[in-house]
């Protein structure tokens, strides 16, 4: 006659890891749980295609543009003497910012109104020259209701720079 003898520790093991990866999967599949983290990425990305931006226009030999809104931004290239929007590069993909985010632009110590990511009317604020030059700019990244901010800048002494300000 069959006695039942419960559960052997290999079944118990196999359970455990199922149960592990299943939560580890859920945990990815949330994204990032701290809206500081969103914002730092965020600020790390714009300055990496930036950069990008800046070696494709001397690649290419013709101007590139970005374009922000309260919501966003986009990269233009200047083709017959008129912006389009880019599109021959998926890197350079129009990019909305999450909601918690919000940007502010200045140049030469002149803070830029940004539109709505509906109104964007193929004008960029930033330029940047088949040379490769950007003229100097400061965008913050903000985070609502919080002193978090980080900051893209163009220098003429540093260049392309990140840098933050946490009162954590």
């Amino acid at each position: 006659m069959f006695k039942p003898r419960g559960f052997t520790l290999i079944e118990l093991l196999i359970v455990l890891v199922l149960i592990a990866v299943i939560t580890g999967m859920a945990m990815l599949s949330m994204g990032i749980a701290d809206p500081r983290d969103q914002q730092k990425l965020e600020s790390e990305r714009l300055l990496k295609l930036l950069e990008l931006a800046t070696q494709e226009a001397i690649v290419r030999s013709e101007m590139i543009g970005v374009e922000f809104s309260k919501q966003g931004y986009r990269f233009v290239s200047l083709k017959q003497q008129k912006w389009q929007v880019e599109e021959s590069d998926i890197i350079f993909k129009p990019r909305e910012i999450k909601p918690i985010l919000t940007l502010a632009l200045t140049k030469n110590t002149s803070r830029i109104d940004l539109p709505l990511l509906s109104n964007f009317n193929l004008k960029p604020q930033i330029i940047i020259s088949p040379a490769g030059d950007i003229e100097p700019f400061e965008l913050s990244v903000a985070l609502q209701n919080s002193k978090s901010i980080f900051w893209v800048s163009n220098t003429a002494d540093n260049g392309l720079v990140l840098k933050s300000e946490d009162p954590r």
